[in-house]
């Protein structure tokens, strides 16, 4: 596989041409927001977006997530997160992460960070340990 690297910054955000913004207004318009909302054996843009993609990648599959939340909570289940198993994660952190354990059938295990908003290694260590979990996200 030939995984091309993102080198820009990701918080320099870059202005969207015309053509991409009508191309964005007629999905929207034809109501046809995700992969399966097609006639017979019409394809989507969504599907071919992800194809056009997964051939840039040199990836033989890609999935368009509509979220982080959702594609953290995909990426779980294609590791073979087991329901109710724990996963470890940050305390420091926002409602999709512990939101998409749940989603994927799985149970948070917060984890303290230190003053300087970093993983506290000692509390992963123990916690890591008494759970057993194989995840961390």
């Amino acid at each position: 596989m030939n995984i091309k690297a993102f080198s820009r910054p990701f918080t320099q955000q870059e202005s969207i041409s015309q053509e991409a913004i009508d191309a964005a207004v007629e999905v929207l318009k034809s109501g046809r927001l995700h992969r399966y909302n097609t006639i017979g054996n019409e394809l989507s843009e969504v599907s071919l977006l992800e194809q056009e993609f997964a051939n840039y990648q040199g990836s033989q599959y890609c999935l368009a997530c509509a979220s982080g939340g959702y594609a953290m909570s995909v990426a779980l289940r294609a590791a073979g997160l087991q329901p109710g198993e724990s996963v470890l994660t940050n305390t420091f952190t926002l409602a999709p992460v512990p939101g998409s354990i749940s989603n994927a059938g799985g149970k948070p295990i917060f984890i303290e960070i230190t003053k300087d908003l970093v993983l506290d290694l000692d509390d992963l260590s123990n916690k890591a340990n008494s759970s057993g979990s194989r995840f961390l996200l």
